[in-house]
């Protein structure tokens, strides 16, 4: 019996399928598991039942394989037999729900924790250059501004989630493999600091995870991980374009043993575009023109259980504002170092970060007929944070649990330059937090997850008192048979002003916006609850929310004439609740349809400036939708598309500057091979009118824009 079972899987290994069971350490199956392997130009799904078993039978042996659970360590595994027999191990902290996937496999949006993921492969088809302009598409996300980064100056690089727009500042978390990208001064998003080729994967948590990330979680989780090859490989890309768009990217990485090395560099220039819209233009405007170099490393050594990565990403950025003297520029990175460590049923995980970053923008005064412009400061902001986290997992019969302990210390150095005087201001914002996390499953088909965080904070200068805060969560899901799961999250969380808001003034257009030292921390609740269902080849979402922001930061009108001068302040509570619908649809291997849309009011309460009360937050349109898809022509040729609406927003507190309703349209036209392929892009194709800014006058995302690549890729 043994001998016939042997000659069995010799004889399945050697040829195409592949089954087998997912389980911990312990033995216990983990439901629920979702399994990608991705061959030629096909990529193959599977999730796993109630016992953890898993079948492929489409895939040819051997095989590289992907397995992903919420509270388990990503898996990457090669495979050469069947059936397979796959050990996960607890993560480091991501979420506080223990089941993820769907029955269907992968989907534009998880059934059980509402995630979206994007993997590379479907990031490619998105006709965008930069990855904010990417995300646009995803329901429940959108910039601070309709400007993206690749037009609009770098304190703007903030992201709104479900309606919670900041003042500038993000009330959303990006993290790269672990470690925050936001800016320790700002909380700005320098989303240019990432090579375009960087990344395997996206994946985007509405609402609060305050309770695992902190204060800048207030919103949601951008979680990015950069590539990991699995063999040798490397990619060239060379771009050109209207408005002297030029742009080169490049990665390459390779494996030995279980290590592995990746690399990823990106340029890109553009001369830009006027930002007045045409009616109020003058001599004085220019093209905003813009050019960036960044670049990403990392070097992985050890085993698949006892294992450390280091890793480094450099950035430099040079941009015009739209007058001959208004420039600002950026530079800095990140240096990081990982260790983990597996045991049986536990791991062990630390990480330390320092990122050094500097910024410097100049300002003017423009006259009334635009025909001059007089320079009034230059701001240089110096700032190095420096980052450790800690933290242990341990898998239980039922679940798993994890407590982490971690502390960041910035320093900074903020200088402002008038013509008659210099300030200059050296700042300190310093926290220290702890949080236990578990999840566990009650059935087969009902999870439950819960955390609670504690975090001490001092700012902005040396010698301040440290304020306080506990937020916490609890979320679950409901498998209700195999194609429907109903899933909820409770949440409390909070968000420190940044250093930004308490000590720099700003001036954009003809509008003075104040610091204010005095500023309280937002604190939140929150609620959310959703279905979703699933086909043979689709996916289906539904969801609502509500969160009730108190202390809300927002930048307050508080004169009008004869200039417009606003202060951050706490404006009382911004209340948002609204509606989340996704779809996908694969009606055959050739075709990706997905649509996702966003309904939301997001308005004043209770507010302590009697104008702002039922005003509706700065930036934040009623609707957004979008609609993208990829089609597989032949072996030589994929087309894909993305359209994006959104309706009318407001550009201040007081409801006063309207933003007109936008739409966009983006083309790409792939031809080529797996080796060598062109990439044919028309961006904003009907050459709308896209209204991004009133400062009052009006300011334009670009107008019709063509570029043309071509990739070269050796494997």
């Amino acid at each position: 019996m043994i001998a016939a079972w042997l000659a069995l899987v010799s004889l399945v290994s050697s040829g195409s399928g592949l089954v087998g069971q997912v389980r911990t350490a312990h033995n216990v199956p983990v439901a629920g598991a979702v399994l990608v392997v991705q061959q030629g130009q096909h990529v193959f799904t599977a999730t796993t039942n109630d016992r953890g078993e898993f079948s492929l039978p489409e895939v040819e042996l051997p095989v590289s394989i992907e397995v992903r659970a919420s509270g388990f360590a990503t898996l990457r595994e090669h495979v050469s037999a069947s059936p397979a027999a796959i050990t996960l191990t607890p993560a480091v902290i991501r979420e506080s729900i223990l089941v993820e996937g769907s029955a269907s496999g992968e989907a534009w949006r998880r059934d059980t924790t509402g995630t979206t993921v994007l993997p590379a492969a479907t990031l490619a088809t998105i006709p965008a250059v930069t990855l904010d302009e990417a995300l646009k598409s995803v329901s429940g996300f959108s910039l601070f501004r309709r400007s993206t980064s690749r037009a609009s100056n770098p304190t703007t690089h903030g992201i709104t989630m479900r309606g919670l727009s900041a003042s500038g500042a993000s009330r959303g978390l990006v993290l790269l493999d672990g470690v925050p990208l936001t800016d320790g001064f700002g909380a700005w998003v320098t989303w240019t600091r990432l090579p375009a080729m960087a990344l395997d994967s996206v994946e985007i948590d509405r609402g609060a995870q305050g309770s695992t990330f902190g204060s800048d979680a207030l919103g949601g989780v951008l979680t990015l991980s950069s590539s990991s090859p699995k063999k040798p490989s490397a990619a060239v890309r060379a771009t050109g374009g209207d408005l002297g768009l030029a742009a080169v990217d490049a990665s390459g990485g390779t494996t030995r043993a279980d290590s592995s090395m990746f690399g990823s560099l990106s340029w890109f220039t553009t001369d830009g575009v006027i930002p007045t819209a045409p009616e109020s233009a003058g001599p004085v405007d220019v093209a905003a023109d813009a050019e960036w170099l960044s670049a990403f490393g990392k070097a992985r050594f050890g085993t698949a259980v006892d294992q450390m990565t280091l890793s480094g990403l450099a950035s430099w950025d040079d941009r015009g504002n739209g007058t001959p003297l208004q420039r600002n520029r950026t530079a800095g990175g990140t240096i990081a170092m990982a260790y983990d460590r597996q045991f049986s049923g536990t791991t062990l995980g630390a990480k330390f970060a320092f990122s050094p970053n500097a910024y410097e923008q100049s300002f003017t005064t423009v006259s009334a007929n635009r025909a001059t412009e007089t320079f009034t400061s230059k701001q240089f902001v110096n700032t190095t944070a420096t980052r450790f986290v800690a933290e242990a997992g341990r898998v239980l019969p039922r679940g798993y649990m994890t407590a982490r302990y971690g502390v960041t210390r910035t320093d900074a150095d903020f200088t402002e330059r008038r013509t008659t005087s210099s300030i200059r201001q050296r700042l300190e914002d310093d926290s220290d937090a702890v949080s236990v996390h578990a999840g566990f499953s009650a059935t087969s088909a009902i999870s439950i997850g819960m955390g609670v965080r504690r975090e001490w904070r001092a700012a902005p200068r040396e010698g301040d008192d440290r304020d306080s805060a506990t937020v916490g969560n609890v979320t679950g899901s409901w498998r209700l048979s195999p194609h429907v799961t109903i899933r909820g999250a409770a949440s409390t969380s909070h968000r420190w002003p940044t250093l930004n808001e308490m000590v720099r003034n700003f001036q954009v257009g003809a509008i003075l916006t104040r610091a204010n030292a005095a500023l309280l921390p937002e604190r939140a609740v929150s609620g959310e609850g959703a279905l979703a269902i699933s086909g043979g080849k689709w996916h289906a979402s539904a969801g609502g929310f509500w969160t009730v922001v108190d202390d809300a930061i927002a930048n307050v009108t508080i004169q009008t004439t004869p200039t417009i001068i606003r202060e951050r302040r706490n404006a009382g509570e911004a209340h948002a609740h609204g509606l989340e619908l996704d779809f996908d649809i694969q009606p055959f291997s050739m075709l990706t349809l997905r649509a996702t849309a966003l309904v939301v009011d997001s308005r004043f309460r209770e507010s302590l400036e009697p104008a702002l009360e039922g005003k509706w937050l700065p930036q934040v349109p009623k609707y957004s939708v979008g609609v993208s898809g990829d089609a597989r022509i032949n072996d030589w040729a994929q087309a894909s598309f993305s359209w994006r609406g959104v309706s009318t927003q407001f550009d201040d507190d007081r409801n006063v500057f309207q933003l007109a309703e936008a739409k966009q349209l983006d083309l790409r036209l792939r031809l080529g091979s797996q080796t060598i392929a062109c990439d044919l892009v028309l961006e904003n194709s009907a050459d709308a009118r896209i209204e991004v800014g009133r400062t009052p006058l009006v300011t334009l995302a670009p107008g019709r824009t063509f570029r043309i690549g071509a990739t070269w890729k050796i494997r």
